[in-house]
């Protein structure tokens, strides 16, 4: 019996597997140069992603060493003999005078501030300048900073400490209006991860400082029928309530 040659055309159709690799092979021979081009720029890609991720990861490595010096002038110690280096006297800060030591902290922070602000890290830095310019007297810009980090979502707790340092500043400036909206828009926020009983005793104060001795009284209660019962947080709301209870109770009726 004679055999039957098949044409290419015919194996093709008989494997698919071998057609199939056929077909790759004359793809890449008539697209030789084109495939060569493609493949060193996924090269140059790759490289160019590695490299960008060391880039950032120094970055942040620089950022954190610019805030722990911020952070140190910020807790600097104070010695009226202290030289313009801050570190000649050992590893801990010190600056002759406190103009001095915020100064240098804020330099510090504004650095991070204006120079990594894709970062983590000045969120804190942001967070830190907002302190130091109050101590500097700069309530304006130190309002603004505060709430910047305040309203910032990528670090949650650094947020929630700048809504308290407003808050005090409000409470101290007189601002009663403000102080009531920080405090009870947090006590109100479930995702708030920090004790709450400050914060009542804050708002209890500003409440009774408008005279609504009644609302203090319902803010305290609310606040010593939650958490710990020995907590000592809770053992002062509840000496609060009280003496706020007994308070009301002394007025004379109107």
């Amino acid at each position: 019996m004679g055999t039957t040659k098949l044409t290419r055309k015919e194996i093709l159709a008989e494997d698919s597997v071998h057609g199939s690799i056929v077909s790759l092979v004359d793809f890449l021979a008539t697209h030789k140069k084109k495939i060569i081009i493609l493949g060193a720029i996924a090269i140059l890609v790759a490289l160019g992603a590695y490299g960008g991720i060391l880039f950032l990861e120094k970055k942040e490595i620089q950022a954190q060493e610019i805030l722990g010096r911020g952070i140190d002038f910020y807790h600097a110690e104070i010695d009226p003999d202290a030289t313009d280096d801050p570190y000649e006297k050992g590893s801990n800060a010190v600056f002759s005078n406190e103009s001095l030591k915020y100064q240098a902290a804020a330099e510090e922070f504004s650095s991070i501030v204006s120079g990594y602000g894709y970062s983590k890290v000045s969120i804190i830095a942001r967070y830190y300048l907002g302190l130091t310019q109050l101590k500097q007297g700069k309530a304006e810009e130190a309002v603004k900073n505060l709430r910047e980090a305040a309203n910032n979502s990528k670090a949650r707790t650094v947020g929630y400490l700048a809504q308290k340092v407003l808050a005090q500043h409000y409470e101290a400036s007189g601002n009663y209006g403000e102080v009531k909206t920080i405090l009870e828009r947090m006590i109100n926020d479930a995702q708030y991860d920090l004790p709450k009983d400050d914060l009542s005793m804050q708002l209890a104060r500003v409440l009774i400082a408008e005279g609504k001795n009644d609302e203090a009284v319902k803010v305290l209660q609310e606040a010593t029928s939650q958490g710990s019962a020995y907590s000592s947080l809770r053992q002062k709301l509840m000496a609060e309530l009280e003496k706020v209870q007994e308070s009301t109770e002394a007025e004379p009726e109107p």
